[in-house]
This record gives C-alpha cells, sequence and structure tokens, in this order.
C-alpha cells in the first residue's frame, strides 16, 4: 500500500475523531441527542450511527484545530479509552469509503466495435472504392467511443447510469450511486433524489442542495462536493436506409452518429456519405456529412446520441469519378450546386504538377448515348458536375522541347539546353572533346518532318572553326566515336615452350621480349637460340592472289631477357606471332609401372626411346622364384597422350556410323573409353632373347605386372557349370569341358577360345573333314565356349502382314500385265 495514501487515511480518521470529540464539548441540541454534561458517564457503544452523524454535522461550524478539540475532550472529562472507542466506531463508518477512496474503476465499452469481417474486405478489394469507405474497412480507424474522456458536463443521466459522488475537504466521502428503473438515486440518510433526465451539471447542482444539511460546510466552501460518470448505460439506437447491415444496435450511451455508422459497417454501395440524418423523437435533429470529417476535421455534427434515436442513410445523388494528373485520384460523392472546380482544387487535393491544363476531358451520360467533352482550365468553375461523370486530367508530353544529347568521346557526356547551346561548336566546348576522340567525323542522329530518325554525319575539326557553324535542333543526338572503336582489335600471339602461351592486345613499341615477359617468362624447355616471328603481310595494296601470306623471322634471343641493342630494330606488329622452340633433348621420356614378383617392384622412368622390357625387369631385380612368367601381361594406354582424346572422338563417330546392332556398339564404345588395353606378349621368350621382337619397347604409362604362380583353369560360357579346375600337365581342352558338365545345346563349338594370362588369344579350328582341333591349356588359362543366337520366329501378326503384302504385290503384277496387253 502506498505511503501517501497510509498518510492520506491517518488524517481522515483523525478529523473524524476530533470533530466528534468537538461535537460532545459543545452540543447544546434538544432531547435526542444525549446529555453532555457528564462526558466521562457517556457511553460511546450506546450512540447510533445518526447521533455520531448530528454531532459531525455541528463540530462542522467550530473552527478549532485537531489538537485543540483533542485537549478540550480530555479537559471535560473525556477518557482515553472513550476517545479509542470513538476511533473504532469511525474505523468501521469509513470502511466503506477507504475501499472507494483506494481503487479507481475504468468505465467498460458496452458494444466492442468488431472489424471489418473477411467478406467485406474481400468485396471492398473487388470494388472500386468511393472516397471515404476506406475508413470503414480499416481496423486501425474504429470511430470508438474514448472511455476514459472526462464527463461532459451536457451528458444526460438516464437509467442505468452509474454516478460516483465524492464528498471531500473538511468531510470526506465517496459514494456510487446508480440511477434505478425510475429515474432516481438513493442517498443515505436522504432518500431517494430523482436525477435522470438532468445533465451532469444539473445532478450536481441538485445534490449539493440535498446534502447540505448533512454537511455545512458544503455552504461554507470548507467541504467539496465532485460528481462524475462510473460506468455508463446502454441505449438502442436504429440504422435505417442505405446502410450495409441496418438494424437496431446496444451503443455506450457516450457514441456518436460516427460510432453507429462503423458499427454497422458504413454505407452500402448507393449509400450517400454526404447525407446522413439523425432523427429524434420524430424530428430531424442534424444531417452529418462524412466529408466534413474527413476533409476539414470538422465532428461539430457527430453529436452524441440517445436512447431511440435514428440514423438514416440516404441514397447517393452525384457520384463522379477523377482520374489523371491530379493529387487524389478516385471516386467522389457531390452534393447539388458543386462544380468541376471544387471536385478538382477541393476534393483531389488539386492539380499534379505534371498536369496539362489544356488536356481536360469529361466522359458523360447523356439521354440516348455518351458524350464526350474538352473543357479548358477557365470552365471549371463554370461546369457542373452531374452523376457517373468520368474526368480525366491530362499530362504534359513526357519530353523536353529544347534539348540535345551528346555521348562518346567526350568528357561531360550527357543532355543539355539548346537555348545556350544553338551550335555545334558551343556544345562541343562544354562536353570537351577526349584526346583519343575520332575528329574526322561524327554520327549527329536528328528528327525529319516525318518524325523519323536520320543520320547526318559532320566533321567535328570543321564544325570547331567560328567560320563553319553547325546549327543544332531540339532533340538533335550527337555520339562521338574513339579511334579505338573504328579499328580492329590489335594483337599478338606467343606458342611454344612459355609458361602462359596465348593471344595478348598489341601495344605499339612491344618487342619480343614484352610478348615473352607478357607470357609468363621462357620455361626450362625453350630453345632461345631459334625463336620465330611470323608476320603477316599487312600492307601489300596488289589486287592479286599470292602463295605466301606471311614472312617468318629468325631470332637469337640470348641468354637472359635483359634489354639487347641488337633486337631493340625487331619491334612487333599488330598480329604477329612468335614461336619458342624446345630443345632437342631437352624432354621427359616419362613413366612405366612393373608389378607383382619382382624384387624392386614400383614405378620407374624411362632412360631412352630404346627402353624395353626385359631392362625394366632387370632394374626390379629380376622375376622371383614365385613368379609365374608365362602369365606376366601388359597393360598400355588405350591411346597416345596429347591425340588421345581426338582421336576417341574420331573412333566413336565411326562405330556408330558402321555398326548397327546396339549389343555390340556398346560393347565398342565401353572399350574406347577404357583407358587402358592389354597387351598380348610372352616375357619368357623376351628375357630369353632380349632386344629381339618378343622384347617389346616401353611407352610412358605402361604397366608390367608378373603374378604369382598359377595352379587353377576357368572355363565360362555355354556349359553345363561353369567352374574352376586344377591344372595338371595334360590337361586337355575336350576333357576341362566334360569336367565342367559337356557342352550345352546351344554352345557355339566352333567359336570356342582360350584365354591366356598373358593376353594371348588361341580359338579352336578344323583340322580335317569333321574334326575339330582345341588350343593347349596352360596353368591360369580361361575357356570361353559362346552361345548361339536364338532365332526369332515369325508370329501370326508377322505372318499375316507378310501375306498380305504377297498377295497386293500379286494383284499389281497382274493389273500391271493387263494393261500391257
Amino acid at each position: 500500500m502506498p505511503v501517501l495514501y497510509l498518510f492520506t487515511m491517518k488524517r481522515i480518521l483523525f478529523a473524524a475523531i476530533t470533530t466528534v470529540i468537538t461535537a460532545l464539548v459543545f452540543t447544546q441540541v434538544g432531547a435526542q441527542l444525549p446529555d453532555t454534561k457528564n462526558l466521562p458517564a457517556i457511553n460511546i457503544d450506546a450512540l447510533t450511527d445518526e447521533q455520531l452523524i448530528a454531532y459531525l454535522q455541528q463540530a462542522q461550524l467550530s473552527g478549532l484545530s485537531d489538537e485543540a478539540l483533542e485537549e478540550k475532550g480530555r479537559e471535560r472529562g473525556l477518557s482515553d479509552a472513550q476517545i479509542n472507542r470513538l476511533r473504532e466506531r469511525i474505523t468501521l463508518m469509513q470502511g466503506s469509503k477507504k475501499s472507494a477512496a483506494g481503487t479507481y474503476e475504468s468505465r467498460k465499452p458496452v458494444s466492442p466495435i468488431m472489424p471489418p469481417t473477411a467478406a467485406q474486405t474481400a468485396e471492398t478489394a473487388a470494388t472500386p472504392q468511393i472516397f471515404g469507405a476506406e475508413f470503414f474497412s480499416k481496423t486501425n480507424l474504429t470511430f470508438e467511443p474514448n472511455m476514459r474522456l472526462a464527463t461532459p458536463g451536457n451528458y444526460v443521466l438516464g437509467v442505468d447510469d452509474e454516478l460516483i459522488l465524492d464528498v471531500y475537504g473538511f468531510s470526506e466521502k465517496t459514494t456510487k450511486l446508480k440511477i434505478n428503473t425510475e429515474g432516481q438515486v438513493r442517498i443515505l440518510n436522504i432518500g431517494p433524489v430523482n436525477l435522470a433526465g438532468l445533465t451532469i451539471s444539473e445532478a450536481k447542482e441538485k445534490l449539493q442542495q440535498q446534502l447540505r444539511p448533512i454537511y455545512p460546510g458544503l455552504a461554507t466552501g470548507k467541504t467539496s462536493l465532485q460528481l462524475s460518470l462510473g460506468q455508463i448505460r446502454t441505449i438502442r439506437v436504429i440504422l435505417i436506409g442505405e446502410i450495409r447491415n441496418p438494424g437496431t444496435y446496444s451503443l455506450s450511451s457516450l457514441a456518436t452518429i460516427a460510432n453507429a455508422l462503423y458499427l454497422s459497417g458504413g454505407p452500402s454501395h448507393n449509400g450517400s456519405f454526404r447525407k446522413i440524418s439523425l432523427y429524434r423523437a420524430g424530428k430531424k435533429l442534424v444531417q452529418f456529412d462524412l466529408y466534413d470529417f474527413l476533409l476539414r476535421a470538422d465532428l461539430s455534427k457527430n453529436l452524441l446520441l440517445k436512447e431511440e434515436d435514428i440514423i438514416r442513410v440516404e441514397p447517393y445523388t452525384i457520384r463522379v469519378t477523377i482520374n489523371g494528373a491530379v493529387k487524389k485520384p478516385g471516386i467522389y460523392e457531390c452534393i447539388e450546386g458543386e462544380c468541376l472546380y471544387d471536385l478538382v482544387h477541393y476534393y483531389a487535393g488539386g492539380l499534379a504538377d505534371d498536369a496539362n491544363k489544356q488536356r481536360i476531358t469529361i466522359r458523360r451520360i447523356g439521354d440516348s448515348a455518351r458524350h464526350l467533352l474538352d473543357l479548358p482550365y477557365e470552365r471549371l468553375k463554370k461546369e457542373q458536375l452531374k452523376s457517373s461523370d468520368i474526368i480525366t486530367i491530362g499530362h504534359i508530353l513526357d519530353q523536353y522541347d529544347n534539348q540535345v544529347k551528346l555521348s562518346g568521346a567526350v568528357y561531360f557526356p550527357g543532355t543539355y539546353s539548346l537555348d545556350e547551346n544553338a551550335t555545334l561548336r558551343s556544345l562541343l566546348q562544354k562536353a570537351q572533346l577526349k584526346e583519343n576522340a575520332f575528329r574526322g567525323r561524327a554520327l549527329l542522329y536528328r528528327m525529319n518532318r516525318q518524325g523519323r530518325r536520320m543520320i547526318q554525319p559532320v566533321n567535328l575539326q570543321e564544325a570547331m572553326e567560328e567560320t563553319n557553324p553547325v546549327k543544332l535542333k531540339k532533340e538533335d543526338s550527337l555520339y562521338v566515336f574513339t579511334r579505338a572503336e573504328l579499328e580492329e582489335a590489335a594483337t599478338v600471339t606467343i606458342t611454344g615452350e612459355v609458361n602462359s602461351p596465348g593471344q595478348y592486345t598489341y601495344y605499339p613499341g612491344m618487342q619480343v621480349e614484352d610478348l615473352i615477359l607478357l607470357g609468363g617468362g621462357l620455361n626450362d624447355r625453350a630453345a632461345t637460340k631459334s625463336l620465330e616471328l611470323l608476320r603477316r603481310i599487312r600492307k601489300d595494296t596488289a589486287m592479286e592472289d599470292t602463295a605466301v601470306y606471311n614472312t617468318i623471322a629468325v631470332m637469337d634471343l640470348g641468354d637472359s631477357l635483359r634489354h639487347n641493342p641488337e633486337l631493340q630494330a625487331m619491334q612487333l606488329e599488330p598480329y604477329d606471332v612468335v614461336h619458342v622452340k624446345n630443345l632437342p633433348r631437352n624432354k621427359q621420356a616419362g613413366s612405366v609401372t612393373i608389378r607383382g614378383e619382382l624384387l624392386f617392384p614400383g614405378t620407374y622412368q624411362l632412360n631412352s626411346k630404346e627402353d624395353r622390357i626385359s631392362h625394366l625387369v632387370k632394374r626390379a631385380g629380376g622375376v622371383l622364384a614365385s613368379g609365374y612368367a608365362e602369365g606376366a601381361f601388359l597393360l598400355r594406354n588405350t591411346f597416345e597422350t596429347g591425340s588421345g582424346e581426338e582421336l576417341k572422338v574420331i573412333k566413336k563417330a565411326l562405330v556408330y556410323s558402321q555398326v548397327s546392332d546396339s549389343v555390340a556398339e556398346a560393347k565398342l564404345i565401353h572399350r574406347l573409353d577404357s583407358s587402358k588395353q592389354l597387351v598380348a606378349f610372352r616375357l619368357k621368350e623376351a628375357l630369353e632373347h632380349p632386344g629381339t621382337q618378343p622384347d617389346l619397347l616401353l611407352q610412358d604409362g605402361d604397366i608390367l605386372e608378373i603374378p604369382k604362380q598359377l595352379g587353377t583353369i576357368s572355363v565360362f560360357g555355354a556349359v553345363q557349370f561353369e567352374k574352376k579346375v586344377s591344372y595338371r600337365p595334360g590337361l586337355s581342352t575336350r576333357a576341362m569341358i566334360r569336367e565342367a558338365g559337356g557342352f550345352q545345346e546351344n554352345a557355339k563349338r566352333n567359336k570356342l577360345y582360350v584365354l591366356y594370362h598373358n593376353g594371348r588369344i588361341a580359338t579352336a579350328h578344323k583340322t580335317f573333314l569333321f574334326f575339330r582341333s582345341y588350343p593347349k591349356l596352360v596353368a591360369g588359362a580361361e575357356v570361353y565356349v559362346p552361345e548361339k543366337r536364338k532365332r526369332q520366329r515369325f508370329g501370326y501378326a508377322e505372318l499375316t502382314g507378310i501375306s498380305s503384302g504377297v498377295i497386293g504385290m500379286s494383284w499389281l503384277i497382274y493389273g500391271v500385265v493387263n494393261l500391257i496387253k
């Protein structure tokens, strides 16, 4: 509880006790009050509340201070116990007053203002909105009555109004009073008081008169009375006419015409925003114009509503549309007598800055057809509006009547005024030509009489002279070319043994060394003693063909890129090509990999072009005892490095054009896409006879693998059981097939082949008549038995088609024969 509140209540309690003591000390009233000559004999509990109130009324006439009154009571024999008991009685009497003074209850709205519904919002968005309709569709503008407003003095009291009666000063008391159905309030010790139909000010005057007998201080000014409005009553108002939701509404007694309109959704599509009438007791009290509030912030006719008031919204009379170059285009409702000037300047906010006063048109509905009016600005005040008029204010042309444009090789391009730059010379002096501007010819774009753009060439060098001025016209546009725009972009090229070969921009004065620097410098393989300079024959004006188009010069660069006086004369020209050759012996031979059963497997660098397989095996420490030389195989790059991708593309195109079988095509493409291929050779023969044909020359990227001793043979394809069989000397192919369960019915026996581990392939072949010889088997061999292709038999549909074709061809032949006869 706040300290200030405690202090105030103590003051009130002390004042009440001292007031009673004063009454007991100085009372000289009649027999209805106890005799106060013998104060110690008075029983405080025997005093009634009415007697205490009577003592209070008499004590208000005393002028003594609180301390003096208490001292007087003790002098007359009033004991401390009696004073304490008086405090308890006063505390009980002040209980209700404490709760009333310690709390404040704000007024509650009677009818909450509901936001517009989704259907209303959708309807508003779908139809063109008349000015003012948006105020009934926005949730942030409700016209809700201000329930915290101070009580207006002209507010007329009615049934269910709650009043707060506050007596303060020498006497303190706060009471809540509610007007009953009889229009009365009941006050303690006074009785019913009729307040209905009175204003707040009138009710205050009446209550002061009624309470003066109880609180004499009201007459002397030591006590004051305040009357305010607590919770307000509900009134019923009827809304009719052209309104969205007509009917009867329960509103706060502080509600106005605008509150009721918003609660009902506002005027309907045909409703007027200007003619909203308030009827009271059968008489028209006022006509409310919403535009007065929207345009002038005038709410003087927005009166407080009373019980059984009727609000009627009339149909609109004149509604017009204005668009174009005005500040607030839209649909407006006008009243009779208003002119077009009022619409433009009063409702639409005036003309826009780019409005064309000579382009004002009105589309009007006539008696039998539509009519179009063109009006000058001077007739706006004379032209009366009619409903459904559509007024359009035109815009001025979006162009300048005195501008020229300049762009290109000038320091200050842009738009200039023709008035200050009537000639091309004055325009160029302001824009300032750049040093690289081509002055011999520029393009001047100009509009001809037919409104088409044409080109007029001008010589800028001559235009800068005063003797030959070039006059400009409005909308002229001049473009000045740079010299670089009129020339082909000159380049020089460097190829060969440089770090960044390519094409570079040519600059006058460039030498060979400069181009090498742009190319990132020479690499380690560059041959500086023999550089080639290829130069295009550019300045030969002969009009005939020739077999020579370039000249080639060979240069010696020396040992470094330092400036060499002997090469100063070798200046580069546009489109020169410099080629830096490579040193013949400075080459990287490449590397090969050897894996498997060797003493030192790994990757080895090739030493020369003559390195062979036997050399590599020797460098790797030779084949181990566990190695199987007959099963060694060699993998080699499918295509040579450098040209491999181009060659692959060519071979794929050949496959696509020559192979019709999709399965075979897929196999060939897969083989071309593989990076390595198996090379068939005999390692044992290469090691026994080094340097001979079996001892193959090595290539960069080769992979030689020597497996361990193999002990099995595999069989695949059209056999009964694909399996591996342990190898034993003398095992034949026929015996291998028998161990696999024999051939299947669809086996192509004559196409049987054996793939040896070193990549060699051996096939079956006929020896004599029907006798067939099969390849010999060694450890690690794989036997493959292909399958026969299944023949596709003709079905019923195919046979029917063939028969129909044969019959048709027969009839055709028969007809041709008859014609010949």
